[in-house]
């Protein structure tokens, strides 16, 4: 019975790797900003002694990471779905929406709390389009309806003015 369990761990193991390999492989990072980004958010994560707010924000805030987020969503599902996991990865999907009063939510508006002072200005001079663009971007590859995206709009906006 051990030997079945250590068979189907190793069994496991194997199939992880391959799709981690398969990521690894297919996953072209091409923008050299992109791998700066990725670079610097990975140092920061697995070298720094704490890591503080600004560090957060200014690394959930970035359209660089965001890009490299939606690269790596999509390899993920597309390894999902190989591996022959498609309810699991229709489960995940459906779940993966943005609403301004959920969990998620709530960690955004937490952490925006904690932008910089100049970051607030600077938001605070930024057209409605631009806040839009912003807010979008913190919460992508999240799916969103547009009304959400507004209430994360107007609660910047907020912060911004309150500055």
């Amino acid at each position: 019975m051990l030997l079945v369990i250590v068979q189907t761990l190793s069994f496991e193991l194997i199939k992880v790797a391959l799709a981690v390999k398969r990521i690894s492989i297919e996953m072209v990072i091409a923008d050299k900003y992109e791998v700066y980004a990725l670079h610097k958010l990975l140092s920061k994560v697995k070298f720094s002694e704490h890591i503080d707010s600004y560090d957060l924000n200014e690394f959930a805030g970035s359209s660089l990471i965001t890009s490299l987020l939606l690269k790596a969503r999509e390899e993920v599902a597309n390894t999902l779905k190989d591996e022959g996991y498609a309810d699991l990865l229709e489960d995940w999907l459906m779940k993966s929406v943005f609403k301004f009063d959920s969990a998620t939510g709530k960690a955004i508006a937490n952490r925006l709390k904690h932008l910089s002072d100049s970051t607030l200005t600077t938001i605070a001079s930024w057209s409605r389009e631009q806040v839009r663009e912003y807010a979008i971007n913190l919460v992508k590859p999240l799916e969103y309806e547009q009304e959400e995206i507004e209430k994360l709009m107007d609660y910047i906006v907020l912060l911004a003015k309150g500055n």
